[in-house]
Parts: C-alpha cells; structure tokens; sequence
C-alpha cells in the first residue's frame, strides 16, 4: 500500500492523499489492526470479502496515522466519534480539529484533511467505473432533469453521468447528510477548467464549492468544500494545513 499527496490544485486548508489498497494481501498487516480501536476491528472483522476488510481497516488506520500526526497522539487514541447525521468526526473540543472526509473504491483510497480555521466542510469522493452500470435506472432515481438532460446528450454519457455522480456525492459527504435520499437535491455540472458548478434550492447548502480530480484509469473523484470565506479563489494552490 502507498500513500501519495495529491498533485491536484487544492483550495487553501485542504491536503489530499491517495492510498493505493492491495486487495490481493494473503494476511492484512498487523500494524494496520494495532491502529484501529477494538471496536473498528470488530468492525472490520465483520465484512465477509476480504476486499472489503481491506478497504475498511487500511483506510482507517491510515486516517488515524495523519490524524495523530497533527494531534500529537497514538493513532488508536484519536477521539473520532459520529457528529451530526452520523458523519465520523474529529472531537470538537480539540482546538483546530481537523475536518476529513474518506472514500474508497476498488483499490484505491482518497482521504481529505482541512483545516477548521479556513473551511466549514470538506467532503470527497473516489469511484471505480463500470461499464455494465444500468445508466436510465440510476438517472431517473439520482439525478435531476437538467443533468438527465446534459449526460443523455453527451457524446460519452458514462463518463459524464459518473463525473457528476463523484460531484454528488463528495459534495453530500461534505454537508454530513445521507447520501441516497439526497442526491436529487443537488444538480453537477462540470466546467472545462475543472471545477464543478453545483445547482441547489436549500438555502443551508449554500456556498459549497466542488472540483474534478485527477484519478487513475477507470475511476472518477471529485471534492466539495466550504470556506469560511471567499479568499479560496484568489489562490487555487495554497494550502494552510501543515
């Protein structure tokens, strides 16, 4: 497994990280476990895939090792708990805990860390693309009339009905709400310089911002954030997060 910076333009207070999983892992290291709680191995322990076990624990502990970093503690120690909507968290009463948000799919992991003092929310979300996805099932349940419209027209509509469906869903993950009963409350729509338009009539959600990822072949990412203010435009590449 390795895990690699982002050489994506970030806004300000983001890092990105992308952990590349090894699925094919006869036993599952032992440092990973020795990072997790025992309640995320028990956790861990009740996925039936081992594919599935993998993905869990490695991106777990792999969270709470830069998470610790930046909190001074063992990796186990750090106080991760369900905020609002069930989102996992860091404890609120740290001073500057950072926000994050993880993804995984296939065999490839992303974990997002902000900084509370530049951003109200982060979220991000990695895919893996499949071809055999029943496309008008999935556009008549998730998606609104305007992105129907825009992926049906699209000269590959795949690509298109997955680059907003990441935008969907990293953006949801960042607000902390479930996923599914909300995806037809936000419309995506891509630009050419890479960021993502984001249509919404709840005035709460206001402010999100999101942009495309660079991903590896045969997957599709996308993060949402939202600043505290407005400077996060001035200077794609900065980054207060240290």
């Amino acid at each position: 497994m390795q895990l690699l910076p982002s050489r994506d333009p970030l806004p300000p207070g983001v890092m990105l990280y992308s952990l590349d999983l090894d699925l094919d892992l006869a036993t599952e290291a032992v440092e990973t476990w020795q990072d997790l709680t025992a309640e995320e191995r028990a956790r861990a322990a009740c996925f039936a895939q081992r594919a599935d076990r993998v993905r869990f624990a490695a991106t777990r502990a792999t969270l709470r090792r830069l998470l610790a970093k930046r909190l001074g503690c063992a990796p186990a120690e750090v106080p991760l708990h369900a905020g609002r909507h069930g989102k996992p968290c860091v404890d609120e009463r740290l001073p500057n805990a950072p926000l994050f948000s993880v993804s995984h799919s296939g065999c490839r992991a992303l974990i997002a860390l902000a900084d509370p003092r530049a951003l109200l929310h982060v979220g991000v979300d990695i895919e893996q693309c499949h071809d055999d996805l029943d496309a008008d099932a999935l556009l008549d349940l998730a998606f609104t009339q305007a992105e129907r419209h825009a992926i049906r027209s699209a000269g590959d509509s795949l690509h298109a009905l997955h680059a907003r469906w990441v935008g969907k869903e990293a953006a949801l993950k960042s607000i902390g709400v479930g996923i599914a009963e909300h995806l037809p409350c936000i419309g995506i729509h891509p630009r050419a310089d890479g960021r993502l338009d984001i249509a919404c009539d709840i005035p709460e959600w206001a402010g999100l911002q999101a942009m495309t990822l660079r991903a590896p072949q045969g997957y599709a990412a996308a993060l949402a954030w939202h600043a505290r203010t407005n400077l996060e435009s001035n200077d794609p590449h900065a980054s207060t997060l240290a």
